[in-house]
């Protein structure tokens, strides 16, 4: 992800591998170009998006000076969402390009990913779900047909599943936890894992990882003498203010607060 300042140019664009959404951060400003067999010569309003497929080459120019956001998203992350979603043939997963279409979700998806890595460090767990909701966003559409899903699709994630899952998060609670992983530890895709992960516990891996988190540190916190910014660390969070933050909003008292009240 990046975000620029453009000044007025023209480029023919070569293809690349993955996916690339432009979000125009504030406008309006005249946009010509050609992708494909669409055309677009037109004034653009803040918050326009241009999806730009992968495999698709692309002739673009503006005419006034623009701020933009602009995000690569893996194909294969995108055609990983589409099967777990029933679209299994190369033509169902292809997307469409987008000459500055208005799709709100999508935008405030985009924005949030921005927010995300502004933080040090960034949540990678939190921004690998959110590159998965743009998949889905994406592939959505494209595609209104309801999506098929598997068999087994509302069953959840069996009791053994569950327990390596907890013993894996548990283990590695105070570093960054790939959401691969953890679908690693389940045997599913990562799509699959996450709508199996959500049915079983009615959260996000990213949620359940937070109240671990949490409750780990109110542990520590009246079970130690451990200053509150290595307890911090210990259990996952980047610094003391992050480990306040979250554990005010789970508990309603700051961790300091906990430690002098002696809860239990």
């Amino acid at each position: 992800m990046s975000v620029q300042r453009e000044t007025p140019f023209e480029v023919d664009a070569r293809p690349i591998k993955d996916h690339l959404i432009v979000v125009h951060l504030n406008g309006p400003v005249r946009v010509h170009g050609r992708i494909e067999t669409r055309s677009i010569n037109k004034l653009m309003p803040a918050g326009s998006i241009f999806l730009w497929p992968g495999g698709s080459g692309f002739r673009v120019g503006i005419e006034q000076p623009v701020d933009t956001l602009h995000l690569h998203i893996r194909r294969e992350v995108v055609d990983e969402v589409a099967a777990s979603m029933g679209y299994d043939r190369e033509s169902d997963r292809r997307l469409a390009p987008r000459l500055g279409d208005s799709d709100t979700l999508l935008e405030q998806l985009v924005l949030e990913v921005r927010h995300a890595a502004g933080r040090a460090p960034a949540d990678s767990l939190y921004v690998e779900q959110l590159a998965l909701a743009i998949a889905a966003r994406l592939i959505r559409h494209d595609h209104c047909r309801a999506a098929m899903v598997e068999s087994a699709g509302r069953r959840g994630l069996s009791n053994p599943q569950m327990r390596r899952i907890e013993d894996y998060i548990e283990a590695t609670l105070s570093d960054v936890i790939p959401l691969r992983r953890l679908s690693a530890e389940s045997g599913l895709s990562v799509s699959h894992f996450l709508r199996q992960f959500r049915l079983t516990t009615g959260m996000s891996p990213h949620q359940f990882v937070m109240r671990r988190r949490v409750e780990r540190a109110r542990r520590m916190l009246t079970e130690t003498g451990e200053p509150i910014a290595q307890i911090a660390l210990v259990c996952g969070f980047s610094h003391q203010e992050h480990l306040t933050n979250v554990f005010k909003r789970q508990v309603g008292v700051t961790p300091a607060g906990y430690r002098r009240h002696g809860h239990h």
